[in-house]
């Protein structure tokens, strides 16, 4: 291209980027490590645990559990530096992929100079020169020259944009036919682009500005702040129990009932401020031990650890939380370019007058056609093949070039004439003087007169089974090209009709299947027309019965109201010729009936509705925006990943679930016997020491076993929670209040029954039975925890770090009681002691078998 312009100078630019400043895009505040670890105190959970840290440590006057103490300070600390440790490399890992667009470089014409300048130095007056094959990197007015566009990234339309000096319409939309925007690639032509807006000023600044806002609250915050309140009321309701209980054994059943006797008693000021202050205590013990402290802990391990596994699977997760909230969704709305489809054009078959061909190979068969059709593949098309790589031209000329690549014909060409708008066809013509001719099927079928035969003569011929099969190719949603030659006369002789296709990326119809098995409510937002995007809905599987709603376009839709969109959402399946303002708006319709919302998407105009959505999944070959506003990087673009999210987020709360149940079933059950103990004189069953091996079994180890539970297939076959379900549902009461009742009673009935006390030779080894009894039956407890079964053991080898933690657990408690001495307060039992308790143990199992069958058979 010749310079016809001198560009800026140096003065110029800085004083340009003071004017506009630069065209580097607004970004949030990155979070420090500290911010985000205060902010991540604010979970739920962990206020709960700050607070009965606070009153442990306040209202107890010194006199409090330390073991305790440093159990739930542990537990905070843990928690919450693994979370925003792991939120942290997330955050790194995503910035690493997004420093690869800040290396981009920019050709400008500067002091009469041809220069390579980084992107983000680009200022408003820079002439900017652009040419096939490059990315657009401000928003510009064209000077000289022609080009076209993709433009996809930003309004979502596959079909190119031709951009030209002095174009028609002069408007300042993505349809101006003069100006260029920041993100579109060049696919033919070049130019001299004069810079009009840079940074947070251009198209793409502006969305990017707008992705920054915070949206609401999670579904699992939602649900742990419904869980922590509660934990709270059941504390204090067991708090209350217990104070009441204690002041009345010790002012009532102490004085045998007697009126006179209880006056006297509490008229002692001293003793009545002792016993009051000893009431306080055991009630800030039971609030404190009601709180499952461990839990903060195993959620945020089980999201680390499962964002792991997630990366393996091509699956970036930006933030926590997001994988749960996968497996909540109620309703999907995918992108189909790039997502449902490959997101690029591909030769599908090739029609000709003797047969249809699926392959080159096959095609070689047709001796009259094959060696026209590739000379018209290589030559005429905008496409150059560089190391391999097809570089240049639109997705048309890309995809056929693509099916004839590597093929060793060659021709002389003495023109060439690019595709026109007008014309509708693109051409070259051969030395012998032959023209071939590629475009639009019915322009160039409504002038074919001819074919050729084997021997390469021109023959009349009908061209009704040709047209046929274009109506049919156009019908399903393929584009369909037609080639022909045209020999000095007016009419052509038909080669072949060239069917093009977005194919539908592998393994989707099955993750299309899984989701829609989860109860989640697909629908495909596209471009395309109605057409086109129900052929594709059917094809994937998102689209089984069209019905009345099934499939609407974005006109149909803007004429509805938001409350006749609510009344036909769940039928809804296909919306073609979406706009962005379609996306939103229906994130924010879902959103108000309380669903759990996912959107999927990888261009600019998906940003602000990836963003708003409860789950954001975006593309990995999407733009830098997108993976910005979303909360899930799908870096293969594969819906296959989607589904496979699902079912991360849904083995991920099943899990919690299951440790709550392990936790609540262990502290109903030590509230228990510190209750049951002061009334049978035992004033410690279980010692301080004791119990911190109890804290580091529920919490530290217990959060760990179940953190390793592997995604059952069948989860996907259930209905997705509210977004409003709590935590705790009836069953988990059921199962906590009957196996903690069960196992509370267990070991009352240990300490009181004399049969029991007899097995033991003294009061040290019934003591020390004791313990075991109460750790053994807390490991089965965990056993039936795990499983949502009738199998207690279902699919137990899937989860070997369970196995080995609770051998580990066993282990060392066994050694306790042969080495654990005095601080521990352990003798060593004979075999048929330590069996006896064992044994006992085992029964929470039995007995939780039994309720399970119980519960089926109602």
């Amino acid at each position: 291209m010749k310079e016809k312009h001198k560009g800026l100078t140096e003065e110029e630019v800085i004083a340009s980027r003071r004017k506009h400043g630069d065209n580097s895009l607004e970004r949030a505040k990155k979070k420090s490590i500290l911010k985000r670890f205060f902010e991540n105190l604010s979970d739920p959970i962990i206020k709960v645990l700050v607070i009965a840290l606070a009153v442990e440590v306040i209202f107890t006057f010194g006199n409090c559990n330390l073991f305790e103490v440093f159990g739930i300070l542990a537990a905070i600390l843990i928690s919450t530096t693994v979370s925003t440790l792991s939120e942290y490399g997330s955050e790194r890992a995503f910035e690493k992929m997004e420093a690869e667009s800040l290396r981009a470089v920019a050709r400008v014409i500067r002091h009469g100079e041809i220069r390579e300048i980084r992107a983000d130095e680009l200022v408003v007056g820079d002439i900017m020169l652009i040419s096939a094959g490059e990315t657009v990197h401000a928003d510009g007015r064209i000077i000289s020259g022609t080009v076209t566009v993709d433009q996809s990234a930003l309004n979502g339309e596959s079909a190119d944009a031709l951009k030209t000096a002095g174009g028609g319409n002069g408007g300042s939309d993505l349809s101006s036919q003069n100006l260029t925007f920041r993100g579109s690639v060049v696919t033919t032509g070049s130019a001299e682009v004069k810079v009009e807006r840079v940074g947070k000023n251009t198209y793409y600044g502006g969305v990017a500005s707008d992705v920054q806002k915070e949206t609401r609250e999670s579904p699992l915050k939602r649900r742990l702040s419904g869980l922590a309140a509660d934990i709270s009321k059941l504390g204090y309701v067991m708090a209350a129990l217990v104070g009441v209980t204690y002041l009345f054994n010790t002012y009532v059943v102490a004085s045998g009932f007697d009126f006179a006797v209880m006056r006297e008693s509490l008229c002692n000021y001293k003793e009545l401020f002792s016993n009051l202050l000893h009431t306080l205590t055991l009630m800030i013990t039971v609030i404190v031990v009601a709180v499952p402290e461990g839990l903060p802990m195993m959620i945020t391990v089980v999201l680390s650890a499962n964002m792991k596994k997630m990366l393996a699977d091509n699956i970036l997760i930006k933030k926590l939380v997001g994988i749960e909230t996968a497996g909540s969704m109620n309703i999907l709305f995918t992108d189909k370019t790039g997502t449902i489809t490959e997101g690029k054009l591909s030769c599908e078959e090739i029609i000709t007058p003797a047969g249809r061909y699926k392959s080159l190979k096959a095609l070689k068969n047709d001796k009259s056609s094959y060696e026209l059709l590739a000379i018209s593949g290589k030559y005429n098309t905008e496409c150059i093949e560089e190391n391999g790589d097809i570089v240049g031209g639109n997705a048309t000329d890309r995809a056929i070039f693509s099916f004839f690549l590597g093929e060793k014909v060659s021709a002389e060409i003495s023109n060439k004439e690019a595709f026109s708008s007008d014309r509708k066809y693109s051409s070259v013509t051969l030395k012998n003087g032959k023209k071939l001719l590629k475009g639009a099927a019915e322009v160039i079928l409504s002038r074919s007169k001819y074919v050729y035969n084997a021997s390469g003569d021109k023959i009349l011929y009908d061209f009704s089974r040709i047209e046929t099969e274009y109506l049919a190719a156009v019908s399903r949603g393929e584009r369909a090209i037609a080639v022909a030659a045209q020999e000095g006369e007016d009419y052509y002789t038909f080669l072949a009709l060239i069917v093009l296709k977005d194919k539908i990326r592998k393994g989707v119809k099955e993750a299309v299947a899984e989701v829609t098995s989860a109860g989640i409510q697909t629908v495909m937002l596209t471009g395309d027309s109605k057409e086109t995007a129900s052929s594709i809905a059917s094809e994937c599987g998102i689209l089984k019965h069209r019905t009345q709603f099934s499939v609407l376009t974005s006109d149909e839709l803007s004429r509805m109201n938001d409350e006749q969109v609510k009344q036909i959402l769940p039928k809804l399946r296909v919306l073609a010729r979406a706009l962005p303002s379609d996306k939103t708006r229906l994130v924010r319709i879902s959103q108000e009936l309380d669903l759990v919302v996912g959107m999927t998407g990888d261009g600019v105009n998906d940003a602000p509705s990836l963003k708003m959505a409860d789950v954001g999944f975006a593309m990995g070959s999407g733009t830098d925006i997108a993976k910005g506003a979303g909360d899930i990087v799908i870096l293969d673009n594969s819906f296959l990943a989607i589904s496979k999210s699902i079912l991360y987020g849904r083995t991920i709360f099943k899990s919690i679930r299951k440790f709550i149940v392990f936790q609540l079933i262990m502290n109903l059950t030590a509230c228990g016997i510190s209750l049951v103990g002061q009334f049978l004189g035992i004033e410690n069953p279980i010692t301080i020491i004791q119990m911190l091996w109890v804290n580091i079994i529920m919490d530290t180890l217990g959060g760990l076993a179940f953190a390793g539970e592997a995604p059952m297939k069948y989860y996907m076959k259930e209905k997705p929670k509210r977004r409003d379900e709590k935590i705790l549902s009836r069953e988990m009461v059921g199962h906590i209040a009957s196996s903690g009742v069960y196992t509370l009673v267990l070991c009352t009935l240990f300490l009181i029954v004399p049969a029991f006390k007899g097995v033991y030779s003294g009061e040290g080894e019934h003591l020390t039975a004791f313990y075991a009894l109460f750790i053994f039956s807390g490991i089965f407890n965990c056993f039936s925890a795990r499983s949502e079964r009738l199998w207690i053991f279902y699919n137990i080898g899937k989860n070997r770090a369970f196995i080995f933690i609770m051998l580990l657990i066993s282990a060392v408690q066994v050694a306790m009681i042969y080495f654990g001495g005095s601080l521990f307060r352990c003798v060593p039992l004979t075999a048929h002691e330590l069996l006896t308790a064992l044994a006992l143990s085992i029964s929470v199992l039995v007995f939780d078998m039994i309720r399970r069958i119980a519960v089926k058979l109602k």
